[in-house]
C-alpha cells in the first residue's frame, strides 16, 4: 500500500509521558459497590506503544476512560506530563473505541476532519490532513463514501485515521479491532504500526488478543481479575519494524505464553 507524506507543521505541542499514580476506581450499583481497579500505578514514556491485557472485568477499559478524562478516579490521579487529567482534552488526548462511532450523515473525509473543524483548523489544512491520513490507512478511493457504504474494517480504518489526524500527544485505543475477523485485524494492526512508527505518538492499547499485544507493543501491562491490579510489566524485546514472520519465532511464542500464564495464574 502506498504511504503518503503528511506535513506536521503546527501539529500539536509534542508528546508527553503518561503517569498513572495509585489509581483506584469504585462504582455504586444496585447490587452494591463494585471495586473495579485497585491502587494501579505505572508510567508510559513518550513515544512508546504500551498494551493493557487481562481477563474480562479486570478494569482495562475503566483505566482507559480515566486516562481519557471521561471517568474520574475514586482515588489517585493520572497526569499527562505534569498536568493532571481531570476532563477530556481532545487536543492532547485522542481515543479510538471498539465501535467505530462514525457520524452516519458525514462522509469518511468529513468524519476524519470533524474534530479538527471543532478546533477551528482552517478548511484547507484540515482537509489535507484528513485526506493524507485516509490514504495512510488505504482509503484513498473511499474518502467521499458514507459509513453505510463501508465495511466494518473500513469503518475502523476511518476511526483510526480520525484518532491520528488530531495529532494528539496521547492516543488511547480500546480494543479497536475486537469486532473484526482475524485477517482484517492483522492487516489493520500492521497499518496501525506503520502510522505509529511515522508519528511516534504515545499509545496505550487495550486488547484481549495476546498475539496482537506482543506484535504491536513495546511493553505489555498484565492485569489480574477484579479488583484490577497489575501483575507484571513485560518488555517486548522484539526488533522494530515488526513483521508477520516474527509470529513464528520461538521468542514470540515465549512472550505470548508468559502473558497467558500470568493471566491464568492471576485468576
Amino acid at each position: 500500500m502506498k504511504r503518503s507524506g503528511i506535513s506536521k507543521t503546527n501539529w500539536g505541542n509534542g508528546v508527553s509521558d503518561l503517569h498513572v499514580r495509585n489509581v483506584t476506581q469504585r462504582f455504586s450499583s444496585a447490587l452494591g459497590e463494585v471495586h473495579a481497579v485497585d491502587d494501579v500505578s505505572f508510567s508510559v514514556a513518550q513515544g512508546k506503544f504500551v498494551g493493557l491485557v487481562g481477563p474480562s472485568g479486570c478494569g482495562k477499559s475503566s483505566l482507559l476512560l480515566m486516562m481519557a478524562g471521561l471517568l474520574t478516579p475514586t482515588e489517585g490521579k493520572i497526569l499527562l506530563g505534569n498536568e493532571e487529567i481531570v476532563a477530556p482534552r481532545p487536543q492532547e488526548i485522542g481515543v479510538v473505541f471498539q465501535e467505530s462511532s462514525l457520524l452516519p450523515w458525514k462522509t469518511a473525509l468529513e468524519n476524519v476532519e470533524f474534530p479538527l473543524k471543532l478546533r477551528g483548523v482552517p478548511q484547507a489544512e484540515r482537509q489535507a490532513r484528513a485526506i493524507g491520513m485516509l490514504e495512510l490507512v488505504g482509503l484513498k478511493d473511499f474518502v467521499h463514501r458514507f459509513p453505510h457504504e463501508l465495511s466494518g474494517g473500513m469503518k475502523q480504518r476511518v476511526s483510526i485515521a480520525r484518532g491520528f489526524c488530531q495529532d494528539s500527544d496521547l492516543l488511547l485505543m480500546d480494543e479497536p479491532f475486537a469486532a473484526l475477523d482475524e485477517q482484517t485485524r492483522m492487516t489493520l494492526g500492521d497499518e496501525l504500526l506503520a502510522i505509529w512508527e511515522k508519528h511516534k505518538k504515545t499509545a496505550v492499547f487495550v486488547t484481549h488478543s495476546l498475539t496482537e499485544a506482543v506484535y504491536l507493543c513495546d511493553e505489555v501491562i498484565i492485569m489480574g481479575v477484579r479488583p484490577g491490579r497489575i501483575l507484571k510489566r513485560l518488555e517486548i524485546d522484539l526488533p522494530r519494524p515488526r513483521t508477520y514472520t516474527m509470529m513464528a519465532t520461538e521468542r514470540f511464542g515465549q512472550l505470548r505464553n508468559e502473558i497467558w500464564e500470568l493471566i491464568r495464574m492471576g485468576h
